[in-house]
Formats: C-alpha cells, sequence, structure tokens
C-alpha cells in the first residue's frame, strides 16, 4: 500500500475510533504504520491544577513504562509543558520544545531513556470542546531518527480530519457520560419509573419498573405501554397518559395521579402520569413524551429523613409525607400512623406551610424530587 494509502486508512480508523472508543488502539496502530513511527499515544490532557492525562491509551508501549510515566512523570515532561503552554498550536514536535543537547541533561528523558527506546516525539491535538484539550501522539526510536519536515507536514495535513474526530468522540462521550449519570440516578430510585414515547410506548425501564413487572401484581409494562389488570382503572390511566401526551392548543399537556388495586390484597399502587418535554434532537433514538411513575407503600421508602431535611418537617410530618408519596390517601395514611384523621389533616397542612404548596397533588409532586436513594 502507497503512503497516501496508508494515510487514508489511518484517517478512516480515527474516525471509527471517533464512534467506538474501543478502536482507539487499532487507530493508533494505523498511524504507527502509515508515519514509519514505532508507537503512539490517544491522550486527554487536564491541566486544571497540574498536569495529568486522565485519558491515555497506548500502542506499543510496555504497561509498567506507561504505569510509571503515568504515576509520577506526567508533570515533568517537557513535551506535556508545552501543550499546556500552547493549546492552539496544532501540531506540536521536539524541535519546538527542547534541543537535543537539552534531552541530554534533562531529568525526564534520563528516566524517559532507562524505559524505553523511544526518543523523538510529534503530536496533533485539538481542542474539541471549551476547556477540553486531546489529541495524539507519534514516536519514534533514536536508530530511526527525527521526525523531518515532510514527516510534520504530512501529519498537519491530517489534523483537520483528527480534530473533527476528536469533537464527535467528545460529543459522543459526554452523552454516554450522561445517559450513564442518569440511568444510575434513575435505578437508585425506590419507585418504578416507565418512560413513554408519543405513541405510548415503553422506551426506558428503570430497575424498580423491571421488578414491580416481575410480580405480576395488578400492574404489566410491556412494549406497548403500562397496562392495569382492573379495567376500570387501566381505562382511567389510557386517559392519564393520552392528557399527558396530548397536543393541547396552549402547549400545556398535563398528566394526573391515581391509585391501582393490586390482586394479592397489598397496600394499592401510587400511579402518577407525567408529560416530558418532546424537543429532543433530530438523530435522537428515543423521543419520551410522558413518564409513568408507580409507587409501592409495601417497599421500603428511605426518603423520611431526607424529606425531613429537605423541607424541614419534623419526624411525624416527614413519615406522613413519606406515606404520601407512596400514594396513600389522607384517611389510610393516618390509620397506618395510628393517628387521627384530624391530627393528620393538622400536619398535612403544617407541611402545605413548610414546603409553600396548597393542594396535595401538588406536594407529592414537589415531594418526589427528594425520594431517591442514599
Amino acid at each position: 500500500m502507497s503512503v497516501d494509502g496508508r494515510i487514508l486508512t489511518a484517517i478512516q480508523a480515527i474516525y471509527d475510533a471517533a464512534l467506538d472508543e474501543t478502536l482507539w488502539t487499532q487507530a493508533l496502530a494505523a498511524l504507527t504504520a502509515a508515519t514509519g513511527s514505532q508507537a503512539a499515544t490517544f491522550w486527554v490532557l487536564d491541566s486544571s491544577d497540574q498536569p495529568r492525562l486522565p485519558t491515555l491509551t497506548c500502542f506499543n508501549f510496555e504497561a509498567s513504562f506507561i504505569a510509571e510515566y503515568q504515576n509520577g512523570m506526567v508533570p515533568l515532561d517537557p513535551t506535556v509543558q508545552y501543550l499546556v503552554r500552547h493549546p492552539e498550536t496544532p501540531v506540536v514536535h521536539d524541535g519546538l520544545v527542547i534541543t537535543e543537547r537539552e534531552k541530554n541533561r534533562h531529568a525526564y528523558y534520563d528516566w524517559h531513556g532507562r524505559h524505553s527506546d523511544t526518543r523523538y516525539r510529534m503530536v496533533a491535538q485539538a481542542i474539541p470542546a471549551p476547556r477540553v484539550q486531546a489529541g495524539v501522539a507519534l514516536h519514534r526510536a533514536g536508530r530511526v531518527g527525527r521526525f523531518e519536515p515532510a514527516d510534520i507536514n504530512q501529519f498537519g495535513d491530517s489534523h483537520r480530519h483528527l480534530s473533527r474526530a476528536l469533537a464527535i468522540a467528545f460529543r459522543l462521550g459526554t452523552l454516554g457520560t450522561l445517559q450513564q449519570c442518569t440511568t444510575d440516578l434513575l435505578d437508585r430510585n425506590p419507585a418504578a419509573i416507565v418512560l413513554l414515547d408519543y405513541r405510548r410506548r415503553v422506551v426506558y425501564t428503570n430497575k424498580a419498573a423491571d421488578d414491580l413487572n416481575a410480580q405480576h401484581d395488578g400492574i404489566t409494562v410491556a412494549p406497548g405501554g403500562v397496562h392495569v389488570r382492573d379495567a376500570a382503572n387501566n381505562a382511567r390511566l389510557v386517559r392519564l397518559i393520552a392528557r399527558a401526551t396530548s397536543d393541547r392548543p396552549n402547549g400545556a399537556a398535563r398528566g394526573g395521579i391515581m391509585r391501582v388495586e393490586r390482586p394479592s390484597g397489598r397496600q394499592p399502587y401510587g400511579v402518577f402520569v407525567t408529560p416530558i418535554s418532546r424537543e429532543y434532537p433530530a438523530l435522537s433514538s428515543i423521543r419520551p413524551a410522558v413518564c409513568v411513575m408507580i409507587t409501592d407503600p409495601e417497599r421500603r421508602m428511605p426518603a423520611t429523613n431526607r424529606v425531613r431535611d429537605m423541607f424541614g418537617l419534623t419526624d411525624a410530618e416527614a413519615r406522613l409525607a413519606n406515606l404520601l408519596i407512596a400514594g396513600a390517601e389522607l384517611r389510610a395514611a393516618a390509620l397506618k400512623l395510628g393517628i387521627t384523621y384530624g391530627t393528620a389533616r393538622v400536619r398535612l397542612a403544617e407541611i402545605f406551610q413548610k414546603t409553600n404548596t396548597h393542594r396535595q397533588g401538588e406536594l407529592v409532586s414537589l415531594l418526589l424530587t427528594a425520594v431517591v436513594t442514599e
């Protein structure tokens, strides 16, 4: 394969790695072959405190060498120091950083020479997002020789592809991180959470929803939607979901709250239906339009302390609030707490005042924001 062919193959490999980060090693191997190098790294630089490389994917370096480098040598590396000071320079090579005579007297290169036969380096870098510096470094052994002007120019010609690929990788990586954080947070919620699209089909369930579905106790979550075993309650749920997904003239779709009796005779589920904004990117794979949250009073709800601390409630008020979150009616909550209905109403009035709410539905919607497990 010609040099140009190897370069094109390497560029394609970089774009592939941008879409799938597990392919970076293959992309580095292609770059190494195309540029007459002996090793390569893909890196992300964090210089907020002192220089460090939280991401460093390597090709043809010993793992022990890289571990020692990351654990103490990164701040001493003259090339890293230069990159920190010159983030806008697209291609950095040894001639810009240090002379050969200085290398021979530098502590970092003394350490480097004892662990690796690579001596020359050329780096292409980009800023794929504000305050994010990333790039690819090529390494040559001393016996091969330094990167010549022709090598530097050729690497510079491919820089725009690297810059685009890194921007793509950063956006996808950020999206993946946010999705993972969101999934972890939703899975920690003791309430069953089901997201439906505008056709009322299920596009997401958290762990609690999967556990609830496995119980077969009055509510079924299937790809086609959420269904209640009792026909009358199922019709009511259908109406609430339809109302939440309807296109109202003022755009103010709204859901609602209901209880669902369980064939097992256990305490009823509390079901909360809430519309979700449908403004999503054009290429989004899912487009949730409504959230169905199902609470199980029989399940231990660890939110009492959190609700108490968040809104300054007393222990007694927090216990009442927790039962309301779980879907209990006020009379049932009073019975469970062993207090009179009148006492429960007084406590509810105090909770309204402390949370600046006026209706039980409004209160429950607010309190649900605190129902996340420790």
